[in-house]
């Protein structure tokens, strides 16, 4: 996190000597690019893992279902940027290994229904998660719940429109969005024993 922070000070002094950017915007611009790596470095983390488990496509798709609705819903955060390097290395590699291994549970419709009724429910009563560094107005609550459900529903909708317009079972899709719900509900216990 420290050399995370070092480059992205860097980057905006940069700007900030080009005069890209004011002195004034310097911090939020500190911020976003350190976002910005923070996302590239999880991209890498994912496309690595993948690539060793021969699953690339599923894991660029992984990706892009698990950070789309992750952003809105919130969930467990590590206190470290290495800790949660190791968090999202091992969700990835569970991700892809669940898809390989327990894709075919994911192939009874049962169980795609109940997964999608569970996720909706955890999104319903618990998103966002409450963040201690990323506190948010009630309207920005709302705001993100709704998002978190917009999103979710396209991923139902792209998953139904794939299995019923060219009979493709994209179960990491299904997978990936059971890892957020597992995730928000990780956070929502750890928010419980902090506080005691």
């Amino acid at each position: 996190m420290i050399m995370q922070h070092r480059l992205s000070e860097c980057i905006a002094d940069f700007l900030l000597s080009q005069k890209v950017i004011k002195k004034q915007e310097k911090e939020i611009y500190v911020y976003g690019t350190q976002l910005v790596i923070s996302s590239i470095i999880n991209l890498l983390i994912c496309i690595t893992i993948s690539l060793l488990l021969g699953e690339l496509i599923n894991g660029l798709i992984f990706f892009a279902i698990f950070s789309s609705l992750r952003r809105f819903t919130g969930g467990f955060h590590c206190k470290t940027f290495i800790m949660c390097n190791v968090v999202f290395s091992s969700v990835v590699a569970l991700a892809l290994l669940s898809n390989t291994f327990l894709g075919k549970v994911f192939e009874n419709y049962v169980i795609v229904m109940v997964t999608a009724i569970f996720n909706l429910i955890c999104i319903l009563l618990f998103s966002p998660v409450y963040n201690e560094n990323k506190k948010l107005t009630y309207i920005q609550k709302r705001r993100f719940l709704i998002s978190s459900i917009i999103v979710y529903a396209i991923h139902i909708a792209f998953y139904l429109i794939l299995l019923i317009v060219f009979d493709v079972k994209l179960n990491i899709i299904v997978i990936g969005d059971l890892i957020v719900s597992l995730m928000i509900i990780w956070g929502v216990i750890n928010n419980i024993v902090m506080k005691k």
